[in-house]
């Protein structure tokens, strides 16, 4: 549709064993970047079965330079009983900030394309430099248009890309194309060949079918939020479990335009609460009215800007009964932190087109969900936060009970972790002596002298 949008790969933290002090420092580091962020953001975190390729290929590397049996048979071991835990149970999350190049009027350039890279590449470099803050890495791939269709692909085909990387994808395509005596067009295939999926059915009110695959989205409506909640609540949602992706949009109004309209609405508020008695049923909204009026007057005369926020949230199964079990749990936990969710019935291809990294919710969605929020109740949502403990060089210890994600820790890596001395406890048959084992040889071959 005309725009220019890029996204990056955000790697998230532990933001809940921080302590207070690092905590409010994340926050505040958050709150510098929104201040000069991109007017519209999008966050969107994708929930997956757990991606181990990179543990099994190190796993692969010392076993080719292993020269003793016994270890060596130890090793295939552990490889296979990675790869069971790893399809049946292991869950990974990754985090992807979204935005779109906003000209600086509405006229049509001849350079348009070459100003439009060069602003988005800027906002990423700022991003980088502020999320760092944050202790968040920003992933730059090699290939930046590799990684984007690599995206989309994950997000549109999430069944088939489980199995099947996007490069046998492309070469699928490829022999496809050559089948069909296309041989020209090789050089131009479009794009959406490598990622879009094979169907996609609208035909039902309450979800939708991708490949086999059943989606249902939910919207935290406008009134379904608390007043105050605390620094990364987010996470409640970010780590619901295995078929709950997540995304957040952020809008920063003209602070000159809301400021008069909080002006003009509180007088209008006053003027009706004076003709209002008390006992009347709209007393109490009129009294709440203004005082939230008060609070977003004094936080915008304090330098904060004002953003509309919205949270949609997208649900996968592989069938309508698990789908609408995992809507009823979904709805469970956040009652239980008293938030209120909708359907997007009848609604659900909107909330599809919404779900995708485009920074576009649709106009509908986006009245019935927004939330008036200041910087700092903006950065409170802080998002990039996850439990998990994945190392490339680490040994399996187990899942995480939590969020299901794998502990795959390097406890011989001073840099991340400062005290290495560790105690594995558990019951009798639960695999210390096999991780024990795995320990010490990984600490034979690094030179360590194991007691």
């Amino acid at each position: 549709d005309h725009r220019y949008v890029k996204f990056v790969e955000v790697v998230p933290i532990n933001f809940m064993l921080r302590s207070a002090q690092e905590q409010r420092n994340i926050i505040y580091s958050f709150v510098s970047y929104l201040k000069i962020s991109p007017i519209k953001l999008q966050i969107k975190v994708l929930t997956r079965r757990a991606e181990i390729n990179r543990h099994l290929d190190t796993v692969r590397k010392e076993m080719e330079q292993e020269t003793n049996e016994q270890c060596l048979l130890m090793q295939e071991d552990y490889l296979q009983f990675v790869q069971q835990i790893g399809s049946r149970e292991g869950i990974t999350r990754r985090f992807f900030l979204i935005f779109e190049y906003e000209p600086w009027s509405n006229t049509k350039r001849s350079d348009e394309e070459g100003e439009a890279i060069n602003a988005l590449q800027s906002a990423v470099h700022t991003a980088t430099n502020y999320l760092r803050q944050c202790g968040n890495e920003v992933i730059v791939p090699e290939n930046w248009d590799e990684f984007t269709v690599d995206v989309l692909y994950n997000l549109l085909c999430r069944n088939e890309s489980a199995v099947k990387p996007l490069s046998v994808r492309a070469q699928e395509v490829v022999a496809e194309y050559l089948a069909k005596g296309r041989d020209s067009e090789i050089d131009h295939i479009p794009a959406t060949e490598f990622c879009a999926p094979k169907s996609i059915d609208f035909t039902h009110g309450h979800h939708i079918c991708i490949d086999g695959l059943y989606y249902a989205y939910l919207l935290v409506p406008s009134d379904g939020y608390k007043t105050q909640v605390p620094a990364g609540w987010l996470s409640l949602i970010v780590n619901a479990g295995d078929g709950i992706d997540m995304d957040m949009f952020l809008s920063r109004q003209p602070k000159e335009t809301i400021i008069q309209k909080v002006g003009q609405q509180l007088r209008i508020n006053r003027s009706k609460i004076r003709e209002a008695s008390d006992t009347n049923s709209d007393f109490d909204d009129l009294d709440g009215a203004i005082r939230s009026g008060y609070f977003l007057k004094e936080g915008l005369s304090n330098n904060e800007d004002f953003y509309y926020m919205n949270i949609l949230i997208t649900m996968t199964a592989d069938n309508a009964e698990d789908l609408e079990w995992r809507e009823c749990e979904m709805r469970k936990l956040l009652i239980s932190q008293d938030l209120n969710i909708v359907s997007c019935s009848f609604r659900e291809e909107q909330g599809f087109l919404s779900s995708l990294p485009l920074t576009n919710l649709e106009k509908h969605l986006y009245e019935r969900s927004k939330r008036n929020v200041l910087t700092s109740g903006a950065a409170s949502c802080y998002p990039f936060t996850a439990y998990e403990l994945s190392d490339d060089n680490g040994i399996l210890l187990g899942v995480n009970k939590y969020n299901n994600s794998l502990v795959i820790v390097d406890i011989f890596n001073s840099a991340a972790y400062k005290n290495a001395n560790i105690a594995i406890m558990g019951t009798s048959g639960a695999g210390k002596t096999f991780t024990l084992q795995l320990m010490a040889l990984r600490m034979r071959r690094k030179g360590t002298q194991v007691f």
